[in-house]
């Protein structure tokens, strides 16, 4: 059953207060006048109660459900005051990218920001890194000079976005090339370092509008919060949270 969107587990609810107070089906469902099918059908899921009887049956029980109401996303709230705390994990996204980042060289030299939701981690958000990291490199001979480098090392493998397989014979500027066209959006994946990034050329004024974060092996460029964009539920929360308290210091 579900009250406002909120899912509530009624068969695991009717299970655990049936078995604490040491009754069976048929004597819960006598106490509770209603009948054993009943019960059964809750407890295994294919029936969802409506309020009043979940309500019913619990109180057969000895129990009773209770709602509390909390202020609006309290739970990210804390979430994000563990981080800023110095809880456990709390830099482990901006240090474990940073690793990386060290190891490819050049890449510090050339103005690239991260984007998307793994900015959203970066910036402090309790989110995880992605399985793909949004990174953008400025458009132009630099970084394009970088990428045909960091390829040459045979470190690195890139695929075309939108494509099954990595692309073979990076190794120039005309690769790059190649590389770009063939990708939806001109967009590509790159894999190094057991650390996948999906990758876009982009104007030098876009990737230039950037915050520095301070990671354990490299300080990491990372898209400003009011630019990031989520089609996720969770991760959009955050961003409207991170938002918030970036407005009101006494949130921050």
């Amino acid at each position: 059953m579900e009250i406002q969107g909120a899912a509530v587990d009624a068969a695991r609810l009717v299970r655990d207060a049936r078995y604490a107070a040491g009754q069976t089906q048929m004597a819960l469902a006598d106490r509770a006048g209603v009948s054993r099918a009943t019960v059964a059908a809750i407890e295994t899921g294919a029936r969802s109660p409506s309020w009043a009887m979940l309500s019913k049956i619990l109180a057969a029980t000895g129990k009773q459900m209770r709602v509390e109401l909390e202020p609006l996303d309290e739970d990210l709230r804390r979430a994000v005051a563990a981080m800023g705390e110095g809880a456990a994990g709390s830099t482990e996204a901006a240090d474990d990218l940073s690793m990386t980042v060290s190891l490819m060289e050049g890449l510090v030299d050339v103005g690239y920001r991260f984007e998307g939701t793994a900015a959203a981690a970066l910036l402090g958000g309790p989110i995880p890194l992605p399985g793909r990291v949004g990174l953008a490199l400025p458009d132009g001979p630099e970084a394009v000079g970088w990428l045909v480098r960091l390829m040459q090392t045979g470190a690195a493998a890139v695929t075309p976005l939108g494509r099954s397989y990595p692309l073979d014979g990076v190794r120039s500027p005309e690769g790059v090339a190649r590389l770009v066209e063939l990708g939806d959006g001109g967009a590509f994946l790159l894999d190094y370092w057991l650390r996948t990034f999906l990758v876009r050329f982009a104007p030098h004024e876009e990737t230039a509008r950037a915050v520095l974060v301070v990671g354990e092996h490299a300080p990491l460029r990372v898209q400003p919060l009011h630019e990031i964009e989520a089609t996720d539920k969770h991760v959009a929360r955050v961003l409207r949270l991170l938002r918030e308290q970036a407005q009101d210091p006494r949130d921050g």
